[in-house]
């Protein structure tokens, strides 16, 4: 019975004491304003650029002119570390991954209609698949796409024959069926 009764006076003392300390916070008497100290100067260096004579101020300045030599020395404005910006969509040797494959080695999957035109759907020989839309670069001959229909792409490719004469190919994808023909 007196275990229940010092805990209950113990958890009433702890509740009490964070009031008693609140309270004793809260007064109205303010302390007195602290005095303020004067640093006290010695007489030698009181002396301001007015009381100095025009010899003394020739006097205070370096007899050396001293320049700057950066060479040999980093320069400070440049960064420890040099942040390589990434860019996306191209591919280790910097060919964006569509351009990497010949026209064979794509296959024309599907379309996709929207309300900006016709998305194409082709797949390379890894199984990975891309949109593709007129005016996107396709193929190692660096072809674009000049047209999107239901059952094919047009891709317009120029080269140089080897005469040196410059030849426009035009060549078609056609749209894979379920069965692969």
């Amino acid at each position: 019975m007196t275990r229940t009764i010092e805990r209950y006076l113990l958890i009433l003392l702890l509740a009490i004491a964070p009031l008693a300390g609140g309270i004793a916070g809260c007064s109205k008497v303010e302390p007195p304003p602290q005095p303020v100290v004067k640093k006290v100067v010695p007489k030698e260096q009181a002396k301001t650029a007015e009381g100095m004579k025009p010899g003394d101020a020739q006097a205070a300045k370096p007899s050396a002119t001293v320049f700057y030599n950066p060479a040999g020395k980093r320069d400070p404005f440049v960064p420890f570390l040099k942040v390589e910006q990434k860019s996306v969509g191209v591919g280790i040797d910097g060919v964006p991954p569509l351009q990497r494959y010949d026209l064979g080695e794509l296959k024309f999957v599907g379309v996709i209609w929207g309300p900006k035109g016709a998305y194409a759907l082709v797949e390379d020989a890894e199984g990975k698949g891309y949109t593709v839309t007129v005016g996107t670069k396709i193929g190692r001959g660096g072809g674009t796409v000049t047209r999107v229909t239901d059952g094919e792409i047009l891709v317009k490719e120029d080269f140089n024959d080897y005469t040196g004469g410059k030849v426009v190919r035009e060549s078609s994808m056609k749209l894979q069926n379920a069965g692969g023909k």
